[in-house]
């Protein structure tokens, strides 16, 4: 069963700098690792266990899951991970739905400390990258791959929704309903010109939306064929605010 958000992968061309933009804005940025696939990161941990993976390339890497998000298709908030106690159980509804997948595989990261972590997961690929979250199981002890420092000086305690758009509605509706197991709640958007519905899994909030007037900027994202992910929200104990994409390395983030 998905018990919610894992992860959140937000990637660009240098990790430096991408480390250096997220403790501008009060996150407290720790040390990742590398992945033997090419890519490598560091974290932000969050008080509801979720975090977030800061992402880029230490080598050339044009085979990598995803080198052309962030060098074809302009990187930020590229993905999203659910964490789950039922991986096989949880593919094989994805599956049944057609979402374009790898097969499960085993990962690893090790860390700068010499731990090696160990994991399985997916990858989903073509239209629904980024739109339907790939699945994550521990198989060395989830503690170990989590950022243990949640504290931030921006007041951020955890995730509270993200916002995906979606080219076909109906299409990211079946699926994930049927694979969470409800039909979520219908949503409209005035000020995107949007329309959708959202699910709570967990202590999270997926919100998917489709452009309902040419005029929608959620229209002109998929035109310029970005990610998928269009916006994240944070909970915050300190000051409620928004930050725009130029701010955040590309990233649409409001604190609330």
């Amino acid at each position: 069963m998905i018990r919610g958000i894992d992860h959140i992968v937000i990637a660009g061309g240098e990790l430096a700098a991408l480390a250096d933009t997220f403790a501008s804005l009060g996150f407290t940025v720790v040390g990742g690792g590398e992945h033997p696939i090419g890519s490598y990161n560091k974290l932000i941990g969050l008080g509801d266990g979720a975090y977030i993976e800061l992402l880029s390339f230490y080598r050339h890497s044009p085979d990598h899951y995803w080198w052309e998000a962030v060098h074809s298709r302009g990187g930020g908030l590229i993905d999203f991970c659910m964490r789950t106690d039922d991986i096989r159980g949880d593919y094989a509804a994805f599956e049944a739905q057609g979402v374009q997948m790898s097969p499960l595989v085993g990962l690893s990261r090790l860390r700068f400390d010499g731990y090696q972590l160990a994991w399985l997961n997916n990858e989903i690929y073509g239209q629904y990258q980024g739109l339907i979250p790939f699945l994550i199981e521990d198989e060395t002890p989830r503690a170990e791959r989590v950022p243990k420092e949640h504290r931030h000086a921006n007041g951020v305690s955890g995730i509270d929704t993200i916002t995906l758009v979606a080219r076909d509605l109906q299409l990211a509706k079946r699926i994930m309903s049927v694979t969470l197991g409800a039909a979520g709640e219908a949503v409209h958007d005035d000020d995107l010109h949007a329309r959708g519905v959202v699910y709570r899994v967990g202590a999270h909030r997926l919100e998917y939306l489709s452009p309902s007037e040419e005029r929608s900027p959620l229209h002109a994202h998929l035109t310029a064929n970005k990610p998928l992910p269009w916006r994240i929200r944070f909970k915050t104990t300190g000051e409620a605010r928004s930050f725009a994409p130029s701010e955040c390395a590309g990233v649409r983030i409001e604190l609330v």
